[in-house]
């Protein structure tokens, strides 16, 4: 399940940068090698990426999942949050290059739970960055279940492990309170594995939807009093339309149909589709069936997953890596490709285009890394290295340059994609 990925602008020189978590060893859940070290790439611009993970001071030393950056003490610059096997780390950006390891300080204490994920949010509207972790299963190597696939060892089906309660933390002036029981997040067990954080009611607070490994999703409500409820069945996005839980895995929240709203997509594994809900006066409307992606996808087992407009039509199409969650070195066939289901405009999509060829994909951030206004993709693989997709930003023929808005310059819009 590792895999995670954060593009940021560390050192500030209006380029993104790329951190890539890695795992270690079992069942210790330590890295023991600079081959498990997470690893950070500072953008030297046109594309070339240097390793700048020692000066940084950022490599780790826990089995690690997921990365997630935002400016949690409000001083300019982008920190650093990293989930892992046994808890999180949190590193202050000091501004000159490198990072502090501020953890034990910063209050964030998740109890030495396996957290995949994380998002950073303003719950309470004070204005600073409270944090929100996805909690998975809990995982007793003493008391790990012999599970085969093909008459060898591999990983056990979620049924076999007990749900966790996900985490909130209040940010206090760069402090962190644990508040998961008295807003209700705690009240909630689940096996988390996708957070996304929108305004999905329109009521000017954030929501929360998270993704549960075959149980139902969540999708926590902000409320007034700093409080959160549970609405996923009322909202209509706990299950997809047949009722039945899936594998839910990576999730996206952004404006599929240009109806201002923000829509859901996430992943699952091979046959349960994935489900992509469109937002509603009264909750979410499940279109899989009415806009082709659940025949689209069902082939497909899925992890990251993003909303990006790769042609720069106008419309955001959806993007996955994918791969079966069981080994791929006990079975080739269970990798998968990174897929492009593009956006018509019409309220479907079309049949996935290939963009790279099977490997054990997890990790997947839609990103324009060379300032040209396309999105590029960072992807990683299990036991392959990290790879970048660049998408060329050529003008289409016979077609009018076209211009956006951005951090950096004006450019053209984009061809097909090329590799």
């Amino acid at each position: 399940m590792s895999g995670g990925i954060a593009v940021f602008d560390y050192d500030r020189d209006g380029l993104l940068d790329v951190f890539l978590v890695n795992g270690g060893d079992l069942p210790s859940g330590k890295k023991t090698s600079a081959a498990q070290s997470n690893r950070l790439f500072r953008n030297r611009g046109e594309m070339p990426f240097e390793d700048v993970t020692q000066n940084a001071g950022v490599g780790g030393t826990e089995y690690s999942f997921g990365a997630s950056a935002a400016d949690y003490d409000g001083d300019g610059r982008p920190d650093l949050l990293v989930t892992s096997l046994r808890g999180v780390s949190l590193y202050r950006n000091r501004g000159d290059g490198t990072f502090a390891d501020v953890t034990a300080q910063s209050g964030i204490d998740n109890r030495g739970r396996w957290a995949v994920g994380a998002a950073w949010l303003d719950f309470d509207g004070d204005r600073d960055l409270d944090l929100f972790l996805v909690n998975y299963v809990a995982w007793d190597p003493a008391k790990e279940p012999e599970c085969k696939t093909a008459g060898r060892i591999d990983f056990c089906h979620p049924r076999y492990y007990e749900a966790r309660p996900n985490a909130l933390f209040r940010n206090d002036s760069g402090k962190f309170v644990d508040v998961s029981e008295e807003s209700s997040i705690g009240k909630h067990p689940g096996k988390g594995m996708g957070v996304v954080a929108a305004d999905f009611d329109g009521d000017q607070r954030l929501d929360l939807f998270v993704t549960n490994d075959r149980l139902p999703a969540f999708l926590f409500r902000g409320l007034p009093g700093d409080n959160f409820a549970e609405i996923g069945l009322q909202a209509g996005v706990s299950v997809p339309e047949d009722g039945k839980t899936v594998s839910g895995m990576g999730a996206d929240a952004q404006d599929f149909d240009n109806d201002s709203k923000p829509d859901l997509i996430y992943t699952a594994l091979k046959d349960e589709t994935f489900p992509l809900y469109r937002s509603s006066a009264t909750g979410f409307e499940d279109v899989s069936a009415p806009s082709r992606m659940a025949p689209l996808s069902r082939k497909f087992a899925g992890w990251g997953v993003v909303f990006a407009d790769l042609d720069n039509d106008g419309w955001k199409d959806i993007v996955a890596a994918t791969s079966d969650a069981l080994s791929g070195q006990v079975d080739p066939s269970r990798k998968g490709p990174i897929v492009w289901f593009r956006n018509t405009g019409q309220d479907k999509f079309e049949e996935a285009q290939t963009l790279l060829g099977p490997d054990m994909h997890r990790g997947l951030v839609a990103a324009d890394l060379d300032r040209d206004g396309c999105a590029d993709l960072v992807v990683t693989a299990l036991d392959a290295t990290a790879k970048i997709l660049h998408n060329p930003c050529t003008q289409k023929s016979g077609g009018a340059p076209r211009q956006w808005l951005g951090s950096s310059a004006l450019g053209y819009a984009s061809s097909l994609w090329e590799k």
